[in-house]
């Protein structure tokens, strides 16, 4: 089942994202209004951003074999205008929104909504990513979103006042994506 907030919720990803490959600069930039950090996880590297209709995302790696794929999602809550038209209840902050965006995302991913997720312990989320929320879920993806590689691992982040961000680790082993998950994780997480 579709949630009606995610045609304003994808609408808010694409007005976010590039529609081609920002330079790494642009991404750093990106991340600084943020509030995040991120390092390149040893066996990685960079690789170019392919505009994606179901999900744009801003920055991309792919491991040295070529099997692990990491599409990097960040919004700033800053950058969030909420259009709302309800006159029977006000708009949600963009410091809520994070409940809604998380299974949504995970819904237009996989096409079918199916997917398991669990959150971090709060302490976990703050000595990891220095967030105040993260979940992690684990799916299998439309062919439109990636055609090579069709399961998925995501790490969702959230701290207040500054970002939602999204790690999207693609493959074709889930085993192998939660070791990859467990060793790249901390790539991104916001500054101390």
């Amino acid at each position: 089942m579709r949630l009606r907030w995610l045609p304003f919720l994808l609408a808010l990803a694409a007005a976010l994202a590039y529609a081609e490959a920002p330079p790494p600069h642009d991404f750093a930039d990106l991340l600084d209004e943020a509030g995040m950090i991120f390092e390149l996880p040893a066996g990685y590297a960079p690789a170019p951003v392919v505009f994606n209709e179901v999900l744009p995302y801003q920055y991309r790696i792919v491991s040295d074999d070529g099997r692990v794929e990491i599409r990097y999602v960040v919004f700033p809550l800053d950058r969030m205008e909420i259009d709302y038209d309800d006159p029977h209840s006000s708009a949600p902050e963009p410091d809520h929104l994070f409940t809604l965006l998380f299974p949504g995302i995970l819904t237009e991913i996989s096409g079918w909504g199916r997917y398991r997720s669990e959150e971090y312990p709060e302490d976990e989320a703050l000595r990891l990513f220095g967030a105040d929320w993260a979940a992690v879920a684990v799916l299998e993806v439309i062919p439109e979103y990636s055609s090579e590689r069709r399961q998925a691992l995501v790490v969702a982040l959230h701290r207040n006042g500054h970002a939602d961000a999204y790690q999207i680790f693609l493959g074709d082993d889930v085993r192998r994506l939660g070791e990859e998950a467990k060793r790249a994780q901390m790539a991104l997480r916001f500054k101390e």
